[in-house]
């Protein structure tokens, strides 16, 4: 099947928000993301399975996530497009496998936002966005419930990453 203009086709996305009890300014999402430990990364959904980060040879840093959603394998290589202690734009062109049998390779684009609520409270907000360029993976992706998998894991995720990120950033501060 051809492309559609060589774009890419929304088969999904979900946005989820979770409460930080102190202000955007104390914290640095590139710099939590970018320094996340495999274990912590383990911690924040059941279906994480490992993470790190790495430099490609024209020093561009990578975040890798190897991850399972609604039974399906999926390799992550974001690559931050947007720098921000606020706000993070990362996208992937993730090796993803239906069913664990089936190759595929979709976009990912994952952004990570701190919105301010109160001079002493923010949100963390956490949106995943699917794509692909070929309709037949809007109609599959949608045949396997793909859309409801993601949505469940980020509402697993979204909380965890929130507290991870608060207690990471305020550990030993409050001894």
């Amino acid at each position: 099947m051809s492309e559609i203009n060589n774009q890419y086709i929304k088969l999904f996305q979900t946005v989820c928000d979770a409460p930080i009890n102190a202000p955007v300014e104390a914290f640095n999402l590139h710099d939590w993301v970018f320094t996340l430990s495999d274990k912590d990364y383990q911690t924040t959904a059941r279906g994480h399975i490992g993470a790190g980060s790495s430099i490609h040879t024209d020093g561009t840093q990578t975040s890798v996530n190897v991850e399972s959603v609604g039974g399906n394998l999926l390799v992550q290589h974001y690559v931050a497009e947007v720098k921000q202690p606020d706000y993070v734009k990362m996208v992937s062109f993730s090796d993803l496998w239906l069913m664990k049998l089936v190759h595929v390779v979709v976009k990912v684009t994952w952004e990570m936002q701190l919105i301010s609520v109160s001079e002493n409270e923010c949100k963390f907000q956490n949106t995943v966005l699917v794509e692909h360029p070929h309709f037949i993976m809007k109609i599959l992706s949608a045949l396997a419930l793909g859309g409801f998998f993601v949505r469940k894991h980020n509402e697993e995720e979204t909380p965890l990453f929130a507290q991870n990120l608060y207690e990471r950033t305020f550990k030993g501060s409050e001894d």
